[in-house]
């Protein structure tokens, strides 16, 4: 299944691409969308997330908490934080292969 048909537009599919892309290195827009992106599927009760048990929920949670804070405090995020971002965008978005 694509994400086109999960109702992801062709702009979300590239910042979802990149930041998927071990090779790339995150830059602070492309962080800041996908947060934005979260955020609302959260608000919206996305069943990615809402079908979530509490320790991964939590886990999730810790992983955007520091993205946001590294945001805050750095220009770009790095490392062990983008690698905890990736994996949790691949948990979320399981047909991520097909970007």
């Amino acid at each position: 299944m694509s994400l086109e048909s999960k109702n992801i537009s062709p702009p979300a599919n590239d910042h979802l691409r990149r930041l998927l892309d071990p090779s790339y290195p995150p830059r602070r827009e492309d962080v800041l969308w996908v947060l934005d992106f979260i955020k609302q599927k959260v608000a919206d009760g996305a069943p990615e997330w809402s079908g979530l048990d509490r320790p991964q929920l939590l886990e999730h949670f810790a992983c955007f908490a520091d993205m946001s804070l590294i945001l805050l405090h750095r220009q770009v995020p790095y490392g062990p934080e983008t690698a905890c971002f990736r994996t949790m965008l691949r948990q979320l978005i399981p047909e991520h292969q097909n970007l």
